[in-house]
């Protein structure tokens, strides 16, 4: 008789087990998979870290743009470069020197320049400085000239930043120009004016990039109490007789394209000069998008704060091509340049176009092409309604 066996006597089936080896390969493949795909993930964040960082490094209070002021026409120009550098999102500091003897406390609707120094101060964040304003005499026998121009030369005073940017006025700003405070390191970086006819052409004051220097201005103010020569002080160029014999040899030397643009540029026949290039075909419109700042320079044609004599303008604009009828695109954006400088002059520190001269009586004056003339004082505007002749393009 057969003996059934017990359960525990019965064969049992064993699972196949992995070696250890095998499984420890396995374990640390994955691991290494693992870490690739984390490296491949964190990768780009950690690259545009590195960029952002780069970028939050700079220090931008070290900077500043420095303008001026010496009569209440500048003023106002200068108040529309702040506005400009605000819409434009520089992050510099703003300077703006003015006369010591004006102030901010508004007295009546028709204290302009007080209003005016508020705005800068309060809406567009400028660091108001009352000075008296730097003048140098002509060297003449009898009745003397006098230049206040040469103020801008107060921002080498501004030694407390690293590097500041000095404007003219009398431009249109067309696009940032923060790029200029990372330039290699150097006393001075200017364009050259290369629309004279000397070579090679001098620096031109327009734009400065400057490293301020205490030691630089009063060197400057020294050269000044001597007196210039009454024709450069006529034609408000002094400063840029002074700086070049400072820094004509030793200047960086900004591109003038796309530095230092001129509005007479549009109405030359041979742009060779500005071009750089005999063998590159002038384009009005791209040379306009490219351009950072364009000075207005017409000269005998009034600066686009008073308004224009009507045979003026049909002797002045760009004559396309030796057409005088119908447009171009050099009388477009000629005629858009004044127009939009007045529109602003008008809506941001509401004042009038100043009435138009005689033409026959101006242009028959001896005066260098690059002169700056303010003419009377411009008319308030106090009122909602603006006359149209303001701002047309005669005006």
């Amino acid at each position: 008789m057969m003996r059934r066996r017990r359960s525990d006597e019965l064969p049992r089936f064993a699972e196949e087990t992995e070696a250890p080896s095998f499984r420890f390969r396995r374990r640390y493949a994955y691991y290494l998979v693992a870490f690739i795909f984390v490296c491949w993930v964190l990768y780009p964040s950690r690259t545009t870290s590195r960029k952002n960082s780069d970028v939050l490094q700079i220090n931008w209070p070290d900077y500043a743009y420095s303008l001026y002021a010496t009569d209440s026409a500048a003023l106002c120009h200068a108040v529309l470069l702040l506005d400009a550098l605000a819409r434009f999102g520089s992050r510099a500091d703003r300077v703006l020197f003015y006369p010591d003897h004006w102030d901010t406390s508004i007295e009546s609707a028709k204290d302009r320049d007080s209003q005016l120094l508020n705005l800068a101060r309060d809406t567009y964040n400028a660091k108001l400085h009352p000075v008296k304003p730097l003048q140098v005499a002509g060297r003449t026998k009898g009745e003397w000239e006098w230049d206040e121009t040469v103020t801008k030369l107060m921002a080498f005073s501004l030694e407390y930043y690293d590097r500041v940017i000095a404007l003219d006025s009398d431009m249109t700003l067309l696009a940032s120009l923060d790029e200029l405070f990372l330039l290699p390191p150097t006393p001075m970086a200017m364009p050259r004016a290369y629309w004279t006819d000397s070579k090679p052409w001098p620096l031109s004051t327009m734009l400065m990039v400057i490293k301020p220097s205490l030691d630089e201005f009063e060197a400057f103010k020294q050269r000044m109490q001597s007196g210039g020569d009454s024709a450069l002080v006529k034609a408000h160029r002094f400063d840029m007789e002074i700086v070049n014999e400072r820094f004509e040899e030793s200047a960086l030397v900004l591109p003038h394209r796309p530095y230092a643009l001129r509005t007479a540029e549009f109405r030359r026949h041979d742009h060779a000069d500005y071009l750089g290039n005999a063998n590159e075909t002038w384009d009005a419109d791209k040379v306009y998008k490219e351009a950072k700042l364009i000075q207005f320079s017409d000269w005998p044609l009034p600066p686009p704060w008073i308004m224009w004599p009507q045979k003026g303008v049909e002797e002045m604009q760009p004559d396309c091509g030796g057409s005088h009828e119908g447009s171009c695109a050099e009388r477009r954006i000629w005629k858009g340049l004044y127009d939009d400088f007045r529109h602003r002059r008008r809506d941001i520190c509401k004042l009038l176009s100043v009435p138009a001269p005689d033409w026959d009586s101006i242009k028959e004056r001896r005066h260098p092409e690059n002169a700056t003339e303010t003419g009377p004082a411009a008319p308030h505007l106090t009122e909602g309604a603006v006359p149209s002749h303001a701002v047309s393009p005669s005006s």
